[in-house]
């Protein structure tokens, strides 16, 4: 959450992807106690699978042409994806054309 805070004016997205079992019966209460301010959409294990997912938690960096830019399995450290995430906002903008 504070990732898409911080980061959405300068194009960065955040979506959270759920694969639980029971769909949103368990994601719905979740976001409401988190007040999560990013979009969640409900996932399976083939949809995953095609991201090379195989445990959680894990978490994506997906550049502006949906290549996977990183991926971390397990729980992330703050400081250093905040750096990942500056240096991914930081290249997508060096390479956009002039307007």
């Amino acid at each position: 959450m504070e990732f898409q805070k911080k980061y959405k004016e300068s194009g960065l997205s955040v979506v959270g992807v759920s694969v639980d079992e029971d769909g949103w019966k368990s994601v719905k209460p979740f976001l409401e106690a988190k007040q999560v301010n990013y979009p969640v959409v409900i996932g399976d294990w083939d949809l995953a699978g095609r991201f090379g997912i195989t445990a959680l938690p894990v978490t994506l960096l997906i550049d502006r042409n949906g290549k996977v830019a990183d991926l971390h399995v397990g729980m992330v450290d703050k400081d250093a994806f905040d750096r990942e995430i500056q240096i991914l906002l930081k290249d997508s903008a060096a390479k956009e054309p002039a307007k």
